[in-house]
């Protein structure tokens, strides 16, 4: 009986998540993961969470909070496979919700503009 070899398959990229951000208005701290943005140049601290997914995004419904700390409006970014892509600017003393969406163990990173620090979530 002859032998059989399987063809070499190539590693599946890995998965990433796809994020929106909108501006809150909400007051109440946080029951979400958060992140701030504080420093010079502005940082993430911390820069990484595990976060959960969300399908449908709302003020109660998202997967974390970037909380701007640094004095000055901030522009964020989304790593996409074409490049980076700007979520919007979250002014300074705002909260912005992140929703991401994806497979768990997914990926996705943020850049804060002015400094090009990034911060990495993964999906739980």
């Amino acid at each position: 009986m002859a032998g059989f070899v399987a063809p070499a398959l190539a590693s599946p990229a890995p998965a990433t998540s796809h994020m929106t951000m909108t501006i809150s208005s909400n007051v109440a701290p946080a029951a979400k993961p958060n992140t701030n943005i504080q420093g010079k140049p502005a940082n993430w601290h911390p820069d990484k969470l595990t976060v959960a997914p969300v399908s449908k995004c709302s003020a109660t419904s998202y997967s974390f909070s970037i909380t701007n700390k640094s004095g000055k409006s901030q522009t964020i970014q989304e790593k996409t496979s074409s490049g980076k892509k700007a979520l919007g600017t979250l002014p300074a003393g705002k909260k912005g919700d992140i929703c991401s969406s994806g497979p768990k163990g997914a990926k996705g990173t943020l850049y804060i503009k002015s400094s090009g620090k990034a911060f990495t979530e993964t999906l739980s």
